[in-house]
């Protein structure tokens, strides 16, 4: 669905560019999401040798200063191309640590 603001009705028109970090379909999050999974499963792969609950506060610790990251820092806005670099390598970083905090509990649960 376009927008409305979007919409120009005047036969012709132009369509209108968007600006950096404005997509109409957020197929980019789907891909960083899915990346960000199987690099957290690689590095939980990796870490097999230490304790569950050691890996799993792993995750936390990497989650909670990304974080502090995001809210502690002040950060390029994110309609420019720098912001949205910075904004979507934390995202990655983020779900990667998220990852690795929740496998060792699917492994209990299986267990």
């Amino acid at each position: 669905m376009i927008p409305q603001e979007d919409r120009d009705e005047t036969p012709g028109a132009q369509r209108k560019v968007p600006r950096m970090g404005a997509t109409r379909t957020p197929l980019h999050l789907v891909f960083q999401a899915c990346v960000g999974v199987i690099i957290g499963i690689g590095v939980v792969s990796l870490l097999s040798g230490l304790a569950p609950a050691q890996v799993a506060l792993t995750g936390v610790v990497i989650a909670i200063l990304v974080w502090i990251v995001e809210q502690g820092f002040r950060l390029p806005e994110p309609n420019t191309k720098q912001g949205a670099r910075v904004r979507m390598v934390l995202r990655l970083i983020s779900l990667i640590s998220f990852t690795i905090a929740v496998s060792p509990l699917l492994s209990l649960i299986e267990g």
